[in-house]
């Protein structure tokens, strides 16, 4: 047991460059402020190209990998957030360890909205808006002790456990329940639309306790659903055979057994990140915010079509005309933070009306702007 697990965590954290190589030729190089925090262990990213949208900042705080990686697949998902890459040295005690004083994830947040405070373009009113926490492998060993302090909990908004939920095998031959618990009550405020929980697992196996497959078993036996089969495919070398979903949970279960596997859902961990919730620099046509592209959003640009400054306005123009419809239209049925999905295309109704709307801006429509 602790020579594969010793195995796992050795390759996770010791081949930061392999891990930069292999997905360069899909992700980006993410560019940004790097800031040292009160542990060495851990450190605040602020991307380059992170639009400002007030006091309120969303924040990903990630427990074990290459920061670069996950820098690099924050910016691949178009996240508008900041990263706290958190990095120990060790199994998941590493992990579990230092996050048994039940005050320290809050030290760790107060230190990152410290630090952001100090920069000039953030200043002393900044506050987090979504937090979102996501570990990979080892990194469950600090996400299971934050879970299970209440307060903690409440304010996490999403979780991704990207390969990343072992545990002791009980008599009955499932995973301990007491070691289980803080993942399904998460998960049981996912599937009643209150939390978002991504949950991904390989097929590695384990053999002496709970691989992330037989976690993702439990979690699905604990809410009663059945997995569908799948032969998707994500990004990378990532292979899907199976998922489910209820509310905002998610299950993603990958092809592959080996240790390469494992890593893949640390290098391409971007398959997942836009499902969290978090704000995005992309172009949404999400007009009404409720996190779904549908009939509603229409009608918010219809109701807005040519004025200025107003919602509606998908592409960042400041007026509300035919491109922020072509936006509605590309992107219909889509989630906010989701990937995309079958759902019905508009119908043949809903697509006269830009017509007739193109005719009439081309003829009134006037730019309030220079």
């Amino acid at each position: 047991m602790r020579r594969l697990r010793g195995l796992i965590t050795a390759l996770a954290l010791g081949a930061a460059l392999l891990l930069e190589a292999s997905a360069s030729a899909q992700l980006p190089t993410a560019g940004g402020r790097q800031l040292s925090m009160s542990r060495s262990q851990w450190r605040l990213f602020i991307p380059s190209d992170y639009r400002h949208t007030g006091e309120r900042v969303d924040l990903l705080v990630h427990f074990h990998g290459d920061p670069q990686t996950v820098w690099n697949n924050a910016a691949y998902a178009s996240l508008n957030a900041v990263v706290v890459t958190v990095n120990y040295s060790g199994l998941s005690s590493a992990y579990s360890t230092p996050f048994a004083d039940t005050t320290l994830f809050q030290t760790l947040l107060d230190d990152a909205r410290s630090r952001l405070a100090g920069q000039g373009d953030f200043g002393p009113g900044v506050a987090w808006d979504t937090l979102a926490v996501s570990s990979f492998s080892a990194g469950y060993g600090a996400v299971r002790r934050i879970l299970g302090v209440p307060s903690y909990a409440d304010a996490i908004d999403s979780l991704l456990a990207a390969d990343s939920l072992y545990a002791t095998t009980a008599g009955d031959g499932t995973a301990l329940d007491s070691q289980m618990a803080p993942y399904k009550a998460f998960a049981s405020r996912a599937a009643a639309g209150e939390k978002r929980f991504v949950f991904t697992h390989s097929q590695v196996p384990t053999f002496t306790y709970e691989s992330t497959e037989e976690t993702g078993d439990e979690l699905l036996g604990h809410l009663g659903l059945a997995p569908r089969a799948s032969s998707a495919d994500g990004l990378g070398p990532l292979r899907f055979y199976r998922e489910a979903e209820l509310g905002g949970f998610q299950l993603w279960g990958a092809l592959g057994a080996d240790a390469d596997a494992h890593l893949a859902h640390l290098r391409y961990m971007g398959e997942w990140l836009d499902e969290l919730g978090l704000a995005t620099t992309a172009l949404t046509a999400d007009y009404n915010a409720d996190g779904l592209i549908d009939a509603a959003d229409y009608t918010v640009w219809r109701d807005n079509w040519l004025l200025f400054d107003a919602p509606g306005d998908g592409d960042g123009d400041g007026f509300v005309g035919n491109s922020d419809y072509g936006l509605w239209a590309d992107q219909y049925g889509q989630r906010t933070g989701g990937r995309w999905r079958a759902v019905p295309t508009p119908t043949a109704a809903a697509l006269m009306v830009p017509a007739i709307a193109g005719a009439l801006a081309r003829r009134t429509r006037r730019r309030g702007r220079a």
